[in-house]
């Protein structure tokens, strides 16, 4: 039988700094997979629309150049957005019911939400792994 040495206290910052320096490194490689993905989709004319709900998403209305209305539900919740809001919405001219909603509460979320936990992570990671390569120099 094999005989597992648990890292335990202070000896396992190294471990879980490693762990979120990789999350981190993750999430910072994704964000720019995320960020051209949608900066290549075909969502490429935009349009005024108004927010009609936001129960439990945000429910957008909005009008294309020919005079169809358009309404989606968008993927991302927001306390900031108000049913009779203004916003800009992104659309695929050719599918109009491809749509966000413009900017970082819509198109751009998840690639600021990727990057964001990224450095945090890498932040954390960092620390963590610094002062567990600190105590154990110190211990020596």
């Amino acid at each position: 039988m094999v005989s597992v040495k648990r890292a335990r206290g202070r000896a396992a910052l190294p471990i879980v700094g490693r762990t979120f320096l990789i999350l981190g490194f993750a999430g910072l490689l994704g964000a720019p997979v995320l960020g051209m993905n949608e900066w290549r989709s075909p969502r490429s004319a935009s349009a005024p629309g108004t927010i009609v709900a936001t129960d439990p998403y945000p429910v957008i209305s909005f009008a294309t150049p020919q005079g169809n209305v358009i309404r989606f539900t968008n993927i991302t919740r927001s306390s900031l957005l108000r049913a009779g809001d203004s916003v800009t919405v992104a659309y695929n001219p050719a599918i109009p019911t491809d749509a966000a909603l413009g900017g970082l509460a819509g198109r751009w979320f998840f690639t600021a939400l990727a990057a964001g936990l990224g450095a945090i992570f890498m932040l954390v990671g960092g620390l963590l792994t610094l002062i567990g390569r600190k105590q154990a120099a110190g211990k020596r």
